[in-house]
């Protein structure tokens, strides 16, 4: 069941970036094929499992294995961060034709929601390496002037300055 939550838990993300829990889940819900391998109940869990990788922004998740997705879902490279959240913000927000500064703002918006002090990413189980990680994160967000010239220098290599 873990390998299938996992193996569905962000394929909807290219539909809807931010509903890709809820289109994931549909997709394993229409898949004919799980019906084979799993009972209704087990369907129930796994569907619910998919939505739930998200869990710690809304509320917690409801079972064990969205728990564990949602921990496993976790990033534990900052820079690797900072560059998905840079991307994603200029794709987000394209239409706008944004500067990149405004990109940049709209990053750190998010970025402080989820990792800030009382953001809502967290764990579900120990994980030293997320916690170094989440330390990493809430030190860049508390000097605002620092993360703007952290995301300016990876928005340069990536050719969006």
């Amino acid at each position: 069941m873990v390998y299938t939550i996992a193996a569905f838990h962000d394929i909807g993300y290219r539909e809807n970036p931010d509903q890709h829990e809820e289109v994931s889940s549909e997709k394993f819900k229409q898949d004919k094929e799980m019906e084979k391998f799993f009972d209704e109940e087990e369907r129930k869990i796994i569907a619910e499992a998919i939505v739930d990788h998200r869990a710690s922004l809304e509320y917690e998740a409801r079972s064990i294995y969205g728990k564990i997705v949602s921990s496993a879902d976790r990033e534990t490279s900052v820079k690797n961060m900072l560059t998905r959240s840079i991307l994603y913000q200029a794709d987000k927000h394209k239409a706008e034709n944004p500067t990149v500064e405004q990109v940049i703002e709209y990053s750190y918006k998010k970025l402080s929601s989820k990792y800030g002090k009382g953001g809502y990413a967290k764990m579900y189980y120990p994980d030293e390496k997320y916690k170094n990680y989440l330390d990493k994160m809430q030190e860049l967000l508390e000097n605002k002037e620092k993360f703007i010239e952290a995301e300016m220098d990876l928005a340069k290599k990536l050719g969006k300055v």
